[in-house]
């Protein structure tokens, strides 16, 4: 029903975000910075996406009882 990554799907995103900052910046503590807070806005994108599946699916249901009424 869900539109979003299991955990171990976002590890291996944020790992992936992670190895790509570390090939271009020589300073860990700033790829780990940035591939956090390139996780973190893939993270409020799923979030995003989930929510609006759930609106559109409870408007559905909701039409859906009114015609059936």
């Amino acid at each position: 029903m869900g539109v979003g990554y299991s955990r171990k799907e976002l590890g291996k995103l944020h790992r992936q975000f992670f190895d790509e900052r570390m090939e271009k910046s020589k300073d860990n503590e700033e790829a780990f910075q940035r591939a956090l807070m390139s996780m973190l806005k893939a993270m409020i994108d799923v979030i995003d996406a989930n929510n609006q599946k759930i609106e559109t699916d409870v408007k559905t249901l909701i039409k859906k009882k009114l015609e059936d009424k």
